[in-house]
């Protein structure tokens, strides 16, 4: 469960990504698609190829993005047509990244980041005021899979994601039924006590050594960990 919002928030970044990539991929077309008809335009106006400090001047004048005149140019190089080699001339933009970030759209990448910190801070939010939401899904049999550990009732088994049976002691298996069986995953220690030794005035101490063991069987085969609630419950919690 704790995975889902950070699946949809490195989604929702990647996507913003991709956004911003597209929005200059098209502004580079277009500044690219400016700089050859400025320089079609000046081969009009000085049919040559010498290029000079006037021929620059003419083309960059041409230049409709006002951010790329200083930087565009005019180079020179030969290309085979024919089965000669002819001198061609070729329009150069000169644009940093920078500068084509800020002249690309960017406000669709904008949004969706925003989206992204929105979901990342409402998810943030909502999993401080219900600590006690988790994902379980119910399974065939009455089965229930949780934190990647499956419990069978009929069986009364526990096992990994591989089909592994969990190695647990019976008196450990009746206290993962009580956190499996619970809405909440949540049980409180006089809770756990009751069910567990009805007869024992005080089973704080053997409740404590219960918990102990059981925690690295536990933590160690699944995506599950038992934690400690404000020192009157213990709470099993998805990774």
């Amino acid at each position: 469960m704790r995975k889902l919002p950070l699946v949809v928030f490195l989604s929702l970044v990647v996507s913003a990504l991709l956004a911003s990539l597209g929005s200059c991929h098209l502004q580079a077309r277009s500044i690219d698609n400016d700089v050859r008809l400025a320089l079609s335009q000046t081969l009009q106006e000085r049919p040559t190829y010498v290029v000079d400090a006037d021929t620059i001047r003419v083309y960059r004048s041409y230049i409709t993005v006002a951010e790329v005149r200083d930087t565009a140019s005019i180079s020179v190089k030969t290309v085979r047509r024919a089965g000669q080699e002819v001198a061609v001339l070729e329009a150069n933009a000169g644009y940093s990244f920078l500068t084509l970030l800020s002249l690309s759209d960017q406000r669709p990448a904008a949004a969706l980041m925003a989206v992204a910190a929105l979901w990342l801070v409402g998810c943030w939010w909502y999993r401080r005021r219900h600590p006690e939401v988790q994902l379980v899904i119910a399974i065939p049999n009455g089965g229930i899979a949780f934190g990647g550990l499956f419990y069978a009732p009929k069986e009364g088994r526990f096992s990994t994601a591989n089909g592994e049976e969990v190695r647990l002691t019976p008196m450990q298996r009746q206290l993962m039924e009580l956190f499996f069986r619970s809405p909440s995953h949540t049980l409180t220690k006089q809770a756990i006590c009751d069910a567990l030794w009805p007869k024992k005035p005080d089973a704080n101490d053997t409740l404590y050594t219960l918990i102990r063991r059981l925690k690295p069987v536990i933590e160690g085969q699944s995506q599950l960990k038992i934690e400690s609630e404000r020192g009157h419950a213990y709470r099993l919690i998805d990774k």
